[in-house]
């Protein structure tokens, strides 16, 4: 599923989104296709979700109360799959939502990711906000937030590690775990403007 915002496009970008799908290699030596999601994959993308909150993992128990709610919440998202290349099963979605946090037209974008639990501790979670950043760039977003559970310090090593990004936020309350707890949220954001000649 992709739900395409021409009006958002150049022309280069819309011939970029054509090149899909794209066979890579993850650091782990493992192919992978980087594809649109169908609408399937996106069924499971919310499954893989639901079961991420069920154990703390990033998302709020409370978050989506049904698959049609999580689909309405990405209505107009980009939205893509990271399958293997042997057995065609999804290893992890990647949805590049329109940011809340900004009140224009499509400028900011704000990423879903997720991991199959299985597949985790193979480095997908780094190569899949690489990928955001590289797409949300391709897709002409000028700008990106993040925003993640205080407790999630796996994607904050992640952001550190890729640099870029600055800290512009805390909400102390973010979501609700399964546990019942309330966790805050650290918000990131990244400035993915083209850099203009004098700048480099």
């Amino acid at each position: 599923m992709l739900l395409k915002h021409e009006f958002r496009f150049h022309e280069t970008q819309l011939e970029w989104m054509d090149c899909l799908p794209i066979v890579t290699t993850l650091v782990t030596g493992r192919h992978v296709i980087i594809d649109y999601m169908t609408d399937q994959q996106l069924t499971e993308t919310y499954c893989m979700i639901q079961e991420a909150a069920q154990h703390g993992d990033g998302y709020g128990i409370d978050e989506f109360d049904s698959e049609k709610d999580f689909r309405h919440e990405i209505e107009g998202s980009d939205c893509f799959a990271i399958v293997s290349k042997d057995s065609g099963e999804l290893l992890a979605g990647l949805i590049l939502a329109v940011s809340k946090f900004y009140r224009g037209m499509n400028g900011v974008c704000d990423p879903f990711i997720i991991v199959k639990r299985t597949e985790r501790k193979q480095k997908l979670g780094e190569f899949c906000m690489r990928k955001a950043i590289e797409f949300a760039k391709k897709l002409g977003y000028m700008g990106m937030y993040v925003d993640t559970f205080s407790n999630n310090v796996a994607v904050q090593r992640i952001i550190e590690k890729i640099g870029g990004f600055q800290r512009v936020g805390f909400l102390p309350l973010g979501g609700r775990l399964q546990t019942g707890q309330l966790v805050g949220s650290v918000i990131y954001y990244r400035d993915l403007s083209p850099k203009k000649p004098e700048d480099t």
